[in-house]
């Protein structure tokens, strides 16, 4: 499955590339970031940069996807906690073991 020009995976690997390609000019044309080098293979933000560059436009796509979902179930979450806060109820049932 390839993603259609243009796409959210497209468009998120030309970022990455894009940003890479600014921090190199800002860093003085070598960027000592994910060289492969031993110390990049100890790093953690070296190995996120180096899985973006080997990733697929798709990847990105269906990170994105996923990342909207969640989004959506958060906002639900949160929507469902305001109803119930200005509702007065809260789904929870107070006993009193005072008695």
């Amino acid at each position: 499955m390839t993603a259609p020009a243009g796409s959210v995976g497209d468009e998120a690997a030309k970022l990455v590339e894009a940003l890479a390609d600014w921090a190199r000019g800002a860093a003085g044309g070598e960027l000592p970031l994910a060289t492969g080098s031993e110390e990049c293979t100890l790093c953690p933000l070296c190995q996120v940069i180096a899985l973006a560059r080997r990733a697929r436009p798709e990847t990105f796509t269906h990170l994105a996807d996923a990342t909207t979902a969640f989004l959506a179930a958060v906002r639900t979450v949160v929507e469902t906690h305001d109803h119930a806060r200005h509702t007065g109820r809260s789904g929870v049932e107070r006993i009193d073991l005072d008695t």
